[in-house]
Parts: C-alpha cells; sequence; structure tokens
C-alpha cells in the first residue's frame, strides 16, 4: 500500500468545472470502493452527478477523497429527503482510511451545505456499520433500518 500524501488539495465544485482526468480518478474511486470492495453491482453512474456539487480531496489530480452533494428535489429516488440537501457517495482511498480523512471529509461537506442551503437539515442515507461515525459529526438516524443494494443502511439527519 502506497504512503497517504502529505497534504491534499480540497476542492469544492460543480461535476462540469473537474477536468477530465479528475472526473475519471473519481469515478474509478467509487468504482474500487463501492463495486469492487463492497461487492455491491449498482448504478453507481446513475446521471446525478452533472447535476451535484462535489467536495474532492486531491493529490495532484487524483482524486483521493470525494463527496457528492444532492440539492433538494434533485434526486427522484429519494423523497425522504425532502427539502434538505443530501450527502452522499462518501468515499476515501485505502491510503487515507485511518488517519481521520473521512471526518475532514464531511466536515468540508457540511460547511459547504450549510453555506449553499442555509438554515437547512442536512440528509443521508448511512451504510448502518457507519452510524457511530455519522453520529460524531452531528447526524441522527431517522427511521428503521432498510436494505439498499444488499446492504443495510439507515436514514440520517443533521439538524439545521
Amino acid at each position: 500500500m502506497q504512503d497517504a500524501p502529505q497534504k491534499l488539495t480540497w476542492v469544492s465544485c460543480r461535476f462540469d468545472e473537474m477536468t477530465p482526468h479528475q472526473v475519471y480518478s473519481l469515478l474509478k474511486l467509487r468504482q474500487q470502493i463501492f463495486i469492487i470492495e463492497q461487492e455491491c453491482i449498482f448504478p453507481e453512474i446513475d446521471g446525478l452527478d452533472p447535476l451535484c456539487d462535489h467536495i474532492i480531496a486531491l493529490d495532484g489530480e487524483t482524486v483521493l477523497a470525494a463527496v457528492r452533494i444532492v440539492g433538494p428535489g434533485i434526486d427522484p429516488d429519494h423523497v425522504e429527503q425532502g427539502d434538505r440537501p443530501a450527502i452522499g457517495r462518501v468515499v476515501a482511498s485505502e491510503v487515507l482510511r485511518g488517519k481521520g480523512m473521512g471526518r475532514q471529509l464531511m466536515i468540508h461537506a457540511i460547511d459547504h451545505c450549510d453555506q449553499k442551503f442555509s438554515g437547512k437539515a442536512i440528509y443521508l442515507n448511512a451504510q448502518l456499520y457507519l452510524k457511530k461515525f455519522y453520529q460524531d459529526v452531528g447526524f441522527i438516524q431517522f427511521g428503521n433500518e432498510y436494505e439498499e443494494d444488499g446492504i443495510p443502511h439507515i436514514c440520517m439527519e443533521r439538524p439545521a
């Protein structure tokens, strides 16, 4: 395993503001984690990326961590999101794990939501095993556990 980079560049952008290399790197990272590591066959490229904001952590042009922020009313498959922004596709490269980067990524995403969607709660679908991680950054579970793409999930909200 390669060493984690000493310093990452954090970027908040729209999908069409990324370079082609960054887009490729982002999709490759999400494929590696969600489809290969988690052995979950699902339509990872779902048509929402061009409609969303993205927070990416770069080492040069390579995306090592990312999150997608879906504005209210954009995702028809998650009506429970309501009029809240949603954080999703939270992903960090293997080289960053255990170094607090997931927390940094979420703090960047929460700050972005607070600035762009001031006064609104933030929604997310969490894999059940990450419940404590999300609670530690202010999210609260609502509703019951459910299965999505073969993985136990819960709905969570970070109050405004």
